[in-house]
């Protein structure tokens, strides 16, 4: 029977091949945002790769999986085990064990992406999503929404683009059918829509755009449909 981590290796190994679709690129990324362990060994798996790369790896023939997987995991117990503070190394190591979970079956997913054939080179992962201060390109902001009734549940970020601002919403208990805008306002007081979600039985998660940078934007508001707000922020200056 499928898991939600058989799906979570076949993401992972996809990307790491460089072979996601539109829709499961925006999968992913999703999950990324939601998962911080799941981010943390992409990125684990990509500096792997980056590292065979470097060494002018190639796949010349098949080989036995399980000791491919074994060397990996010895190469990524020898980079936890270089001293460093007492926190710091009890933080790598909880990683590493985290890690293992999703290692093997991506491992394998990986082979069957790039064909394990002779001749194919380990292929080039993707970038990592950008971090930095609130207004970097493509980085990920969290913002603290304010106001935010008892029975209801919204997780909001923020990712500032050159065309404007991108406004990413989890949310749970929303009124089902009814219609929540959301408005991005900048320092002179002009309201920019990104559009508006609708309430669900089911979790929301929905990527809104506004046409304002992020530089120029200083609050967020969802707003039901009587023009009441639901949630705000004033947001942190880019």
């Amino acid at each position: 029977m499928r898991t939600p981590d058989d799906r979570i290796a076949e993401l992972m190994a996809a990307a790491l091949a460089g072979e996601l679709t539109e829709s499961e690129a925006a999968e992913w990324d999703a999950l990324r945002r939601r998962r911080p362990e799941v981010e943390e060994e992409f990125r684990q798996l990509a500096a792997l790769s980056s590292r065979l790369r470097e060494g002018d790896v190639t796949w010349t023939a098949p080989r036995d999986a399980d000791a491919l997987g074994d060397r990996i995991f010895r190469a990524i117990d020898a980079d936890a085990a270089v001293p460093s503070p007492t926190s710091a190394s009890a933080a790598t190591a909880t990683t590493v064990r985290r890690a293992r979970r999703w290692i093997t079956p991506a491992l394998a997913a990986a082979c069957l992406a790039v064909g394990v054939v002779i001749g194919i080179a380990w292929p080039e992962p993707p970038g990592a999503t950008p971090s930095g201060p609130p207004g970097t390109l493509g980085a990920i902001e969290s913002v603290d929404l304010d106001g935010i009734p008892a029975d209801v549940d919204i997780e909001a970020d923020l990712v500032a683009h050159t065309w404007g601002t991108e406004a990413v919403f989890e949310a749970t208990g929303l009124d089902v059918g009814a219609t929540y805008d959301v408005v991005l306002i900048d320092e002179s007081g002009q309201e920019y829509s990104a559009g508006a979600m609708l309430g669900s039985e089911v979790p929301i998660e929905c990527r809104l755009n506004a046409a304002v940078l992020r530089a120029d934007a200083v609050r967020i508001e969802i707003r039901s449909a009587d023009d009441s707000i639901l949630a705000q922020a004033d947001l942190p200056e880019a």
